[in-house]
């Protein structure tokens, strides 16, 4: 890719790339971080796509992949993870929504963002996280009952 097409690329997909780590890190710092890991990965590897779905899905898998990895290291490490929900709260405080959808466990919240944020269907969330659809759709209808409790 060109410096021009790099740079179209990104402007084209870093919101996209942020708003899917921070449903990971649940912190705007470690959210960008992490964007960034993803960009920088598309840079060094030259990568070439084939359409626009194509690159939403390579983008898809791999910031959650790099969120998934980087929270085991923080896990491994021992670092505190209870502070994270305090400054969520404080830089999303009116959207009680998205309060919701960031506090259900990493597997409803990958699906319901993928589902409901970036309007995949379930057959392409099953392809992007390598479950059976079957599975796509429990976990969306089991987390519908989370969120439907917690936001009553």
């Amino acid at each position: 890719m060109s410096r021009d097409e790099l740079e179209a690329f990104y402007n084209k997909y870093k919101e996209y790339v942020y708003k899917l780590c921070y449903t990971y890190m649940k912190r705007a710092a470690d959210a960008e971080d992490c964007a960034e890991d993803v960009f920088v990965k598309v840079l060094s590897n030259d990568l070439k796509f084939n359409g626009e779905e194509h690159e939403k899905r390579w983008l898809a898998v791999a910031a959650a992949n790099h969120c998934k990895n980087k929270l085991k290291k923080r896990n491994r490490d021992g670092a505190p993870l209870s502070d994270i929900t305090d400054e969520v709260q404080e830089e999303n405080k009116n959207d009680e929504v998205l309060q919701a959808v960031l506090s259900l466990p990493d597997k409803y919240k990958s699906v319901v963002w993928l589902y409901y944020y970036d309007g995949y269907k379930t057959a392409e969330i099953a392809k992007i996280l390598k479950k059976p659809a079957s599975t796509v759709r429990n976990l969306l209808s089991e987390a519908r009952a989370i969120l439907k409790k917690v936001l009553e």
